[in-house]
């Protein structure tokens, strides 16, 4: 059934679980503050196998909290959270991870407080948001942005007078932010704002809410999932839990509340919006700390696999299955130490396509996958390096690239790799991949 424990994934952590970042070969990095993790010693970070059994390789060790997690194309891992050493070196609560867990020694931006979100933008520069007022050696509140080497963006300085937690930049570039503060890049601002790819202020986005709106999730359709603390939003009452339009209008349609704070959201490939946090009911039924509704907000009744403490974190797989942190000791009704994996009755498809002349690329996705913000296109003649194609097109379905004209005569690898939000808050960021081998025959006469 939809929503049971997977038995086989038990790793455990002795401490809470907050960040979860899947790579794109499926391992999962883990963040949080706990000591220790499979069984072994690890320091607020860890990264686990396809399997659940530890990744032996990869300890790179914090001596403070891991918040978020977000693995870059090249396979890097930026790491934010409240900690002043990684992997040995000195890190104020920002730094960079080489894929194989050695700190990366040429990024060292520093923060002087919490990084709770961090998104890669397309352009491979970084959002950093939280609780700091100096990033880079410059005052930056709140919010910043780095350039992909680490040094400060100084064209990006928005600025808020209290707490972010929440980023989601959209397909256009456009940055969802939520928060603590009641002010941005100058102007009255409650909890939510968006702002242009230039760091200005979007004039014409402006919801509100009265409370703390602590994570973001951007659907297909344009749409925003918006969790919190709050009990208004868009002058309208919804508890904990919203959906706004892509103008930031309130999504009238969409009213499934919460008891009590949402922490963290996933949105499926099929629609459906996995729901993790603080709260005992959902949609006004019992749900323990997880839930899932429906894509018109209504619950799904056939998933409550129910914990015994907060939900932190989401992560969705390739395969649909469902990665859960937190502070629980149980999930689905037996023991799980902070983390567990959930399984899926409703198959993960996906379908990567090349048109016979070579023009076009496409990448059907649907079911109980993730859903993602961008999709990038690459290829290759030996599986193992690729070089870029392009940035697909959003299509009903799924993503498209056009106007190519593949090589011929020739073993090809094409490569298609989504991009999406997980983890507590949404602040960290996943990878799910697609390969497919094709040939096209020389043309003759």
């Amino acid at each position: 059934p939809d929503g049971t424990l997977d038995a086989t994934f038990d790793p455990g952590a002795d401490g809470g679980v907050y960040a979860l970042a899947v790579q794109a070969d499926g391992k999962i990095v883990v963040g949080g503050w706990f000591t220790t993790l499979g069984g072994q010693t690890r320091s607020r970070i860890g990264r686990l196998n396809a399997d659940g059994t530890l990744d032996a390789t990869f300890d790179p060790g914090a001596n403070g909290g891991v918040y978020a997690l977000a693995v870059q194309a090249d396979g890097k891992i930026v790491v934010g959270g409240w900690f002043t050493t990684l992997g040995g070196q000195p890190r104020n609560c920002i730094a960079r991870l080489n894929p194989d867990g050695t700190l990366d020694a040429d990024f060292n931006p520093e923060a002087n407080g919490w990084v709770y979100a961090l998104a890669v933008q397309a352009d491979g520069k970084i959002v950093v948001g939280g609780d700091f007022t100096t990033l880079g050696g410059q005052t930056r509140n709140r919010i910043g942005r780095l350039n992909p080497d680490g040094t400060l963006d100084a064209t990006f300085n928005p600025g808020a007078n209290d707490g972010v937690r929440a980023l989601a930049v959209q397909a256009d570039g456009k940055i969802v932010v939520g928060g603590a503060f009641t002010t941005l890049g100058g102007q009255p601002r409650n909890r939510i704002a968006r702002l242009n790819p230039d760091g200005t202020l979007d004039a014409t986005f402006n919801s509100g809410a009265n409370g703390g709106v602590v994570v973001l999730a951007v659907q297909a359709d344009g749409k925003i999932v918006v969790g919190g603390d709050f009990t208004t939003l868009g002058g309208q009452a919804r508890s904990r839990i919203a959906r706004l339009n892509p103008d930031g209008t309130l999504d009238a349609t969409f009213d499934p509340g919460a008891d009590w704070a949402v922490v963290a959201l996933a949105v499926q490939a099929d629609g459906k919006i996995v729901v993790g946090g603080y709260f005992g009911t959902l949609g006004g039924q019992t749900r323990n700390y997880i839930g899932r509704l429906n894509p018109d907000g209504a619950l799904d009744a056939a998933f409550n696999p129910g914990a015994t403490n907060t939900v932190y974190g989401l992560v969705v797989q390739a395969d649909g299955k469902i990665v859960v942190g937190g502070e629980f000791t149980t999930l689905g009704g037996a023991a799980r130490n902070r983390i567990g994996r959930l399984s899926s009755d409703t198959a993960a498809l996906q379908n990567l396509t090349a048109n016979t002349s070579g023009t076009t690329v496409t990448w059907t996705r649907s079911g109980a996958g993730p859903e993602v913000w961008r999709v990038t296109f690459e290829s290759s003649t030996d599986g193992a390096s690729y070089a870029p194609l392009g940035a697909g097109t959003r299509i009903a379905g799924g993503w498209e690239l056009t106007g190519l004209a593949l090589t011929r005569a020739q073993n090809l690898f094409i490569r298609a790799r989504g991009y999406h939000a997980t983890g507590l808050f949404n602040g960290s960021g996943s990878i799910v991949e697609s390969v497919r081998n094709v040939f096209y025959r020389e043309r003759w006469g």
